[in-house]
């Protein structure tokens, strides 16, 4: 009775061969449920059991191919039982390249939240995004491989078989540096909407030696541009200022930005002494 009320059942012949097309009315359950459930299913009709579904993501698509799961979506056809796999010619080019600033926030959030799990509705109290937003970027983060999402009763929970900086080092790929740009501000125009950034934190936190001008990060959308030069002038009166993507107290703590964040700033820079600088403060992510 339960399994009746939760999908939509119907008989199909495809190419001939009889099957049982099963259709979801709510949330589709976790792997381990649905193969108990097609289970009961075959018990009752000797018959191959085809989950039908109008989207699916990666992850859910990899687990179910793996499992041997026959399934067809308004794109894909997994049905093994007949020895076919139909995809659209284009679907793969769903698969993201770059997070948006969106995505690349939440991916932070569940990097530093030290757990297996993160809880949509934790993430949407703590980001100050809407629930559109919120949304395509849980999407943008399964569409990377690397994350997934499943229900925990009325929740949505964001999971990963991954964790710690063996995460960092595979979702970073999609990941942009947090600067926009970068100028020079007046050491008295520094005000609380300010963190220590680059440079700066890395001689806070790691054997590297602190240059003469302090780097401070701001969020680029909350900032007065007219007050920054491009020169620097006077190194004992001014600071360098990075404009950022997102708001760098977000994560920040003890008034600087965070630790993932600047290593994110850094990427692609070939100094050795800086590429060791951020080996260690990534280090000190995980061992704090």
């Amino acid at each position: 009775m339960y399994i009746a009320g939760s999908y939509d059942l119907a008989v199909a012949i495809l190419n001939g061969c009889r099957c049982i097309l099963v259709s979801p009315t709510e949330e589709l359950v976790t792997l381990p449920a649905l193969k108990k459930q097609i289970k009961k299913i075959q018990e009752i009709e000797n018959v191959p059991v085809v989950i039908k579904l109008p989207t699916i993501s990666l992850y859910r698509r990899k687990k179910m191919i793996e499992s041997g799961i026959p399934f067809i979506t308004g794109k894909q056809a997994f049905l093994p039982f007949m020895g076919t796999f139909l995809t659209q010619e284009n679907e793969e080019a769903v698969k993201v390249t770059k997070l948006m600033s969106s995505a690349q926030q939440l991916a932070l959030m569940y990097l530093y939240n030290n757990s297996k799990k993160l809880y949509v509705s934790d993430a949407t109290k703590k980001l100050p995004f809407t629930a559109m937003t919120m949304s395509r970027a849980v999407k943008q983060l399964e569409a990377t491989g690397l994350f997934y999402t499943i229900k925990d009763g009325v929740n949505k929970v964001i999971e990963s078989d991954y964790s710690g900086l063996e995460l960092y080092e595979k979702v970073k790929g999609y990941m942009i540096s947090p600067v926009r740009k970068t100028s020079y501000l007046s050491k008295a125009e520094i005000t609380t909407d300010m963190v220590l950034a680059g440079d700066s934190v890395l001689a806070e936190v790691t054997m590297l030696n602190p240059s003469k001008v302090m780097t401070y990060a701001v969020y680029a959308k909350s900032f007065a541009k007219e007050k920054l030069v491009n020169e620097l002038i006077e190194p004992d009166e001014q600071v360098r200022i990075e404009l950022w993507e997102y708001d760098p107290k977000q994560f920040s703590e003890d008034n600087m930005a965070d630790r993932l964040s600047v290593a994110l700033s850094f990427e692609g820079n070939e100094d050795e002494r800086i590429e060791e600088a951020v080996d260690e403060l990534l280090e000190g992510v995980w061992t704090k």
